[in-house]
Formats: structure tokens, C-alpha cells, sequence
């Protein structure tokens, strides 16, 4: 079965995307790189997007808020939530919003590519 797919990543930065580009082309993966909510709303609309890892802190509002709407528009899409610091209180709220996976930044990429790799082969059935 080909698990190679596509990765949305939303983010202010190029930090996640830069960090994950050369293990993403090993696997065969395509990635599609925003820096906004409207953005992503967007590429979901007109992309098959595979999975989104996107930042708790977009620019135009925290990225958790528009996880209803993503969900409502896309219910079977693996979202992967990253943020910069573990704070229990918002890890907790966002994860009641039916996320794939909570990650904090400073606990490394490893852990990172495993939820996505875990994320695309959920995607792929």
C-alpha cells in the first residue's frame, strides 16, 4: 500500500518545516508550507492534504480555535497540534477537540516523525 502523502504544515516560522523537509522527501512525502488559519482553510479546500501539523500560535488567532472548523470541514483528518512549552490547561482543551496528537517542540523531532508516520498510515486507510 503506498503510505506516501501529503503533509500540511502551518506555522509562523519555517522551523517545523525546514527541520522535517529532509526525512519528509526520504519518505516520499509531499509537504505544502502556510503561515495562517486562512491560508490552510484555503489549501484544504483546493489540496488532498494527508495530514496538518499545525502551531498552537498562528498569527491571526491561536490555531486550536480553528480545529472546528477544520474538523467540520475535513471530520477524518489527522491533526497534529505543536506548541513551544507543556501547558496542561490548553494541552487538555485542545485535545477535547478530537486532535491526533499534542506535541511539545523541545521534546524533539523523533518523537514528531513517529506521530506523523503513525498519522499518514491512519490516513492512507
Amino acid at each position: 500500500m503506498d503510505r506516501c502523502g501529503t503533509l500540511l504544515i502551518a506555522e509562523p516560522g519555517c522551523e517545523l518545516s525546514d527541520g522535517l523537509e529532509p526525512w519528509l522527501v526520504e519518505q516520499g512525502h509531499q509537504f505544502i508550507r502556510v503561515d495562517n488559519i486562512r491560508d490552510v482553510l484555503m489549501t484544504l479546500q483546493s489540496e488532498k492534504v494527508s495530514v496538518l501539523v499545525m502551531d498552537v500560535r498562528l498569527p491571526e488567532a491561536m490555531g486550536y480555535e480553528a480545529i472546528s472548523i477544520i474538523k467540520g470541514l475535513h471530520r477524518k483528518l489527522p491533526i497534529i497540534i505543536t506548541a513551544d512549552e507543556n501547558n496542561p490547561a490548553q494541552e487538555s482543551q485542545i485535545r477535547q477537540k478530537g486532535i491526533f496528537y499534542y506535541h511539545v517542540k523541545p521534546f524533539g523531532m523523533d518523537e514528531l516523525i513517529l506521530a506523523i508516520s503513525n498519522a499518514m498510515v491512519r490516513a492512507s486507510h
